[in-house]
């Protein structure tokens, strides 16, 4: 029988993905991947070009970009699929590519899975001999979440069940790095949220780090502690979440009589997004809640409500300020 939940853990013990590694400052965290001046070309083609970053250990990060971006081939290079054609890529301070040493603790789930034989059962024993680190009784617990048993023809399975196999014997095997490329795409809602609080826990538990490619801000805004921007093989944006939001804060307001916008930046609102429907009005500003707070409490408002922040709503401020073009990057 199929589970909702991951077996044998409370929701409430379960590790909340954005704290995970706050009992380490950005400082003092272990840096996994490093990327210097990484370019990857196919022919005349640029499929990164100088891209600068560095992951920290026990994290997760989201790797966000469109078609073309380069995201598929920065995870390919980190696997050490890919050999750079400038800069390098390390793992953990080691070249990745034509290193067993490296590669022994770094899976790869690409978007298109492939399987060597033709269940479960067979591959489950292939990994197990593949690496050290394989858990027979994490295996068994996936079993119990997702819905494919051990003797069923990978071959005949839809794209999301291609996907959870691939995941299981992925996260079974307890990779230090594990690389993700489109993770959540073919699951459905429930498949979603038990792979997030399975990544979450693995995290928290056993320090390992996740890379998740995507095109979704939605599906990793609630998930990841790092995101990224790649575009055209560039990297344009990394940060950490919380800081992030740190800055900006959005509230629905009504006022008695007409507020303008004008007379709100007066009074020190950094305004970002000002729209007025009837007597509600929406602001999005660079400020703290308690200035926003304690700037309009002046007007003495009949309605204030702070709401929360999407990370697509962030992403195109921040990127606003940096003069790129918002609806080409985030298409």
């Amino acid at each position: 029988m199929v589970n909702n939940q991951v077996v044998e853990r409370k929701d409430s013990e379960r590790p909340n993905p954005s704290t995970a590694t706050t009992t380490q400052s950005s400082d003092e965290q272990e840096v996994v991947i490093v990327a210097d001046s990484l370019s990857k070309h196919f022919g005349a083609t640029k499929a990164l070009d100088k891209v600068n970053c560095k992951i920290g250990g026990a994290s997760i990060f989201g790797l966000i970009g469109s078609n073309g971006a380069g995201k598929s081939t920065f995870l390919r290079l980190a696997a050490g699929v890919y050999k750079p054609t400038e800069g390098t890529i390390l793992y953990r301070g080691q070249v990745i590519y034509d290193n067993p040493n490296a590669k022994k603790e770094i899976i790869f789930v690409a978007d298109q899975p492939y399987f060597y034989f033709e269940n479960l059962k067979k591959m489950s024993a292939l990994y197990r001999s593949l690496y050290e680190t394989w858990d027979q009784e994490l295996y068994h617990e996936l079993l119990q979440i997702f819905p494919i048993k051990e003797d069923q023809r990978l071959d005949l399975l839809s794209k999301g069940l291609h996907r959870q196999a691939a995941l299981i014997l992925a996260i079974a095997s307890k990779p230090r790095l594990l690389l993700m490329d489109e993770a959540f795409d073919g699951l459905d809602p429930v498949m979603r949220q038990n792979l997030k609080r399975i990544l979450a826990r693995q995290v928290a538990d056993d320090g390992m780090t996740t890379l998740i490619a995507s095109q979704n801000l939605r599906e990793l805004e609630d998930f990841c502690d790092h995101v990224g921007l790649l575009h055209d093989g560039g990297l344009l944006f990394v940060e950490e979440l919380d800081k992030l939001r740190l800055g900006l804060v959005k509230a629905q307001v009504a006022f008695r009589g007409d507020i303008t916008e004008k007379q709100l930046k007066s009074m020190g609102l950094e305004i970002l997004r000002f729209h007025a429907r009837g007597s509600l009005v929406e602001i999005l500003s660079r400020n703290t809640e308690l200035e926003l707070r304690t700037i309009l409490n002046q007007l003495s408002p009949l309605l204030l409500d702070v709401l929360p922040l999407t990370l697509e709503e962030v992403f195109i401020y921040e990127l606003s300020r940096k003069a790129y073009i918002v609806s080409e990057l985030l298409a």
